[in-house]
């Protein structure tokens, strides 16, 4: 079949024919994405700016989208703006037509003549990653290992030879989050967030040079990313000790493909206070998602090294049980290659990526 499909820019109101593509491509994988206040919160509101897009359309109809989001960054003590390439979606009648190689070419010219973003980054999956690396300029910088604590293994095994589990096992609680206690860490206060203020804006600035690539996460970003769609179900959790905030990290129980877990979804900085605190942390974590009825944790943190990790009680799913491979791309300017090019240069979290 020929298709004449064109493309053209977002227009006022097309975002119910995206929606639409989102529910044709993803179909129930992450309902709360397919809610129309998540789009507004994703491609309105965010405190960076405003979205690039293309789309493309035939006889009316929205086939195909590849958007980037503006994410700001410190570089090397420097403050820049980054495009997070998200929310790519041809419909599969129109696949294999170079639909999502023209979509991007479209969504790059307009950018770089603006000049707003100097890099785009993300985390392309298996089916889109050769489109990004053959035919759009992006560097895959690392393929992050998808790491888990068993925390149920008996549930954990059931899910997975696809037997059903006992029908008193705990689904998850719902409701106001409850601090994990945290009687294990000596002078250690955790307590759940309330707002996010000047008091973690003051942290960033303290923390801002740990990585010489990392996201700024002062009070506008963890505002829009964590407590902007309350149905997402993030935990933010301050750190003190004193009084004086020390570091927060966030934490999501959800279900997917079956399974319902829990993840560490940012912690900041690392390591929060030193080494031994920032272990009895993840411990805490690990007990809270228990203690809400997961199956596993999962955490990425791109500043940690195997050893803590193994430490940490999180193991290395293997390859090829691994349903959902991290791989890290950067598409940027060669001169940008010695800083940005290196994977151990960025501090990344799952809260950094679009997903999770």
């Amino acid at each position: 079949m020929t298709h004449t499909w064109h493309i053209r820019d977002y227009r006022k109101g097309d975002e119910a024919q995206i929606l639409a593509l989102r529910q044709c491509v993803f179909g129930d994988l992450d309902p709360v994405r397919l809610m129309p206040e998540t789009w507004q919160w994703q491609f309105r509101d965010n405190p960076a700016g405003e979205p690039a897009w293309a789309l493309a359309e035939e006889q009316g109809r929205i086939v195909g989208q590849y958007a980037v989001i503006p994410t700001r960054f410190v570089v090397q003590g420097q403050e820049t703006c980054f495009a997070l390439s998200c929310d790519t979606m041809i419909d599969p009648d129109y696949r294999r037509q170079g639909l999502f190689t023209a979509l991007a070419r479209h969504v790059y010219q307009q950018i770089e003549s603006e000049g707003r973003l100097a890099a785009v980054w993300g985390f392309p999956n298996e089916a889109s990653l050769p489109g990004f690396t053959r035919h759009l300029d992006w560097r895959l910088l690392t393929v992050f290992p998808l790491r888990v604590a068993p925390l149920r293994p008996l549930t954990l095994l059931r899910t997975c030879l696809g037997l059903k589990n006992p029908g008193n096992m705990p689904a998850g609680r719902k409701g106001d989050p409850v601090a994990p206690a945290c009687a294990n860490i000596p002078g250690l206060q955790v307590e759940p967030v309330t707002r996010f203020d000047k008091e973690y804006d003051e942290l960033w600035g303290r923390h801002r040079g740990i990585a010489p690539v990392i996201q700024i996460r002062d009070a506008a970003y963890l505002t829009w990313r964590y407590a902007g769609i309350p149905d997402f179900g993030y935990r933010p959790f301050a750190i003190r000790s004193g009084g004086r905030l020390l570091g927060y990290m966030v934490i999501r129980t959800l279900g997917l493909m079956g399974h319902f877990f829990g993840v560490l979804t940012d912690l900041f900085p690392f390591p929060v206070r030193d080494p031994l605190t920032t272990m009895q942390l993840f411990r805490l974590a690990r007990n809270y998602c228990k203690d809400q009825g997961a199956e596993f944790m999962t955490c990425l943190l791109s500043q940690a090294d195997p050893t803590f990790f193994k430490a940490a009680g999180l193991r290395t799913v293997p390859a090829i049980l691994n349903p959902r491979k991290w791989h890290f791309g950067v598409r940027y300017a060669p001169q940008d290659a010695p800083v940005l090019g290196p994977p151990e240069n960025w501090y990344l979290t799952y809260g950094d990526t679009d997903m999770v």
